[in-house]
């Protein structure tokens, strides 16, 4: 009987789909990602969920979207015991492990049998430099002006443990548990802010990359919902230019980091078994629009990397199917030959993966809830060349992606669209029921404050049971 597949889960934060070389950005260097797209399939039009570290996670972990499973906000707490990807594979045999940034409110594992190294009882996300007052309550400093070289020992940061422990647990399960089918999930905190990564890294992106331009007029134009991620996400000229050459340098240090992994997984002779998935939990503006960060419902924000290696998976295949992070969990079951939960929203894959048929679904949807301001939300679906995001106060936006992939002009006024507007329209009220969000928010437990706020960045499980702080 043929051994089930293991399941290698790589997952960055914030990572904008378009920095990567295989994506065609030919100032970054990314060759292993480049290389494991040559040895699989690239997906081009992946979209997150929710732009938003939490509940696009709990999207991805559940297969669920926000309005069903109720994550708006990174204080929300997912519950415990729920239907997930981790919980599936454990309760028919598979070994689960995480390690790294989980960003789980309250319950800290969610069906992972092991959480050797991460996120446990801390923010993820490392102050760089060391911890003082003056970068602040949460200690991140500035998210745009806290960019540049590292500060924090190689060895201590967060991207190097990920590797060093991964490549530890695979090393004793190969020794002791090697018949055991597992999914192992490595999650990075790069190229999230604090956004600084090793010097040489750091240097070699220095003085090359400017902002994106904006028009004069383009802010007085956009949308209530756009205006307020601009008052609040804003940047310009150099600091915003040494923002973006410590963002590239952070890709280029995670690609680095995922290169050792998969040079791991292929020396324990694991990598002719192992479905090995790479994508983010959402992606980063990059100073387009005249801002930085996310919950926005353009494409740098919303759009993920994904790239997907495994067994019968035709090599260096791009796709440009639109697929969403909620189709990993039903995809995983069928990896796995196990069944699809009646709770998961998403659809397999699969068949585009092993070119065996098209994909059982025509459109997407994604929603957004602006950081701690309820009122100010929205939810896009992205069809065809369409994209159409409608907000909780009326105003709506319909961007044609293939003649302006940069979503520069609105189309929601044009008369000659307002069927094509109003099908769009009926359909993002049927999923998202705007009627009905506001009490969706409210009922929702949440935590008293941030993860970012507290005083560990990431903890060690100890064998003896003890968990302890990992410093910064």
């Amino acid at each position: 009987m043929a051994k089930r597949p293991n399941i290698l889960f790589i997952l960055s934060d914030q990572h904008n789909a378009s920095v990567m070389g295989c994506a065609g950005n030919e100032l970054i260097r990314t060759p292993h990602l480049d290389k494991l797209a040559a040895g699989g399939m690239r997906f081009g039009q992946a979209y997150c969920q929710n732009p938003l570290c939490v509940p696009s996670r709990s999207s991805l972990l559940s297969g669920q979207h926000s309005c069903s499973n109720g994550i708006y906000t990174n204080t929300d707490f997912f519950e415990p015991n729920s239907c997930t990807i981790p919980r599936t594979l454990s309760e028919h045999g598979y070994r689960t492990c995480l390690i790294g940034k989980a960003h789980f409110n309250g319950e800290q594992f969610h069906g992972y049998q092991e959480r050797p190294y991460g996120d446990l009882y801390g923010q993820a996300h490392q102050p760089d430099p060391r911890r003082t007052s003056e970068l602040g309550p949460a200690g991140l400093g500035d998210l745009v002006d806290n960019a540049g070289a590292t500060q924090i020992p190689l060895p201590m940061t967060q991207t190097e443990i990920c590797v060093a422990e991964a490549a530890k647990w695979l090393q004793t399960h190969v020794d002791r548990q090697s018949d055991q089918a597992f999914m192992l999930s490595v999650n990075f905190d790069k190229p999230h802010f604090p956004v600084r990564c090793p010097e040489h890294f750091y240097e070699h992106y220095k003085g090359k990359i400017q902002v994106p331009e904006v028009p004069d007029d383009y802010f007085d134009k956009a949308v209530p919902f756009v205006q307020k991620a601009m008052d609040k996400f804003g940047f310009e000229g150099e600091d915003g230019n040494n923002y973006l050459s410590a963002y590239y340098g952070c890709i280029e240090w995670m690609d680095d980091a995922i290169g050792r992994l998969l040079e791991v997984l292929e020396y324990l002779g694991l990598d002719d078994n192992t479905y090995v998935i790479y994508s983010s939990d959402h992606g980063d503006l990059c100073g387009e629009k005249g801002a930085w960060n996310k919950t926005l419902f353009f494409d740098s924000a919303t759009k993920v990397p994904l790239i997907i290696r495994g067994p019968g998976i035709e090599r260096g295949q791009v796709s440009k199917d639109i697929v969403g992070l909620c189709d990993m969990f039903p995809s995983i079951c069928e990896m796995t030959n196990l069944p699809i939960p009646d709770s998961c929203e998403g659809v397999s894959i699969l068949p585009l993966l092993h070119n065996s048929g098209a994909l059982q679904r025509e459109h997407i949807f994604c929603e957004s809830a602006f950081l701690g301001e309820p009122s100010a939300a929205g939810c896009m679906i992205r069809q065809d060349k369409w994209k159409y995001a409608y907000y909780l106060d009326g105003d709506h936006e319909l961007y044609n992606i293939e003649d302006d992939s940069g979503e520069w002009e609105n189309l929601a006024n044009e008369s000659e669209h307002q069927e094509l507007i109003a099908t769009f329209k009926n359909k993002v009220i049927e999923f998202w029921k705007p009627d009905e969000y506001l009490d969706r928010y409210a009922a929702t437990p949440r935590s008293s404050r941030e993860k970012h706020f507290f005083e560990f960045s990431n903890q060690f499980f100890l064998g003896n049971g003890i968990v302890a702080n990992g410093r910064p």
